[in-house]
């Protein structure tokens, strides 16, 4: 399929960095961009929990990168959030979570990118670059598949079962 520009959707979007590149949100998930005062390591949660912090007196997960760039995030971008950091606070159907941030870079309207075969949405810049566009619903979706995991495999060693074998 050729490369068609009015066909193309347009998004509104934050643009972010983490871990040396550079990812989309849609406005529609985003709530807030703040900095992170502290974060609070929850023992025994699945890296895909960073941790949580008190925003407004709500405690809110801050999703770890094994979360956000799933399954297998690459090494450079494995940094957990710190002090001072900001996040991005995003909203799915009232669950609401914090995703890290190197900088902000920008809040904007972008087009579409061409959909390439295994690869997921993404969004072009004005000097025609490609940038993921990260889905809070699957994302928040596979914390909460990975949390209900780890809950399981915790609550199996705690009553003296055996863990399955199947499990990682």
């Amino acid at each position: 399929m050729l490369y068609d520009p009015s066909r193309m959707a347009l998004r509104n979007v934050l643009v972010f960095a983490l871990g040396g590149a550079r990812y989309a949100l849609e406005l529609r998930w985003v709530r807030e961009v703040v900095s992170v005062n502290a974060i609070t390591p929850v023992p025994t949660a699945p890296a895909a929990i960073a941790g949580t912090m008190n925003f407004r007196g709500a405690i809110v997960p801050v999703i770890g990168p094994a979360a956000l760039f799933a399954p297998n995030p690459p090494p450079d971008r494995a940094r957990l959030p710190r002090v001072g950091d900001q996040a991005i606070l995003v909203d799915v159907e009232g669950t609401r979570a914090a995703v890290p941030a190197d900088r902000i870079d920008e809040v904007t309207t972008l087009m579409e990118a061409p959909r390439e075969p295994g690869k997921g949405d993404a969004v072009v810049d004005a000097k025609g670059k490609s940038i993921p566009l990260l889905d809070p619903p699957a994302i928040l979706a596979e914390v909460l598949w990975r949390v209900t995991e780890a809950a399981e495999r915790l609550a199996a060693r705690l009553s003296g079962e055996k863990p399955d074998k199947a499990s990682p």
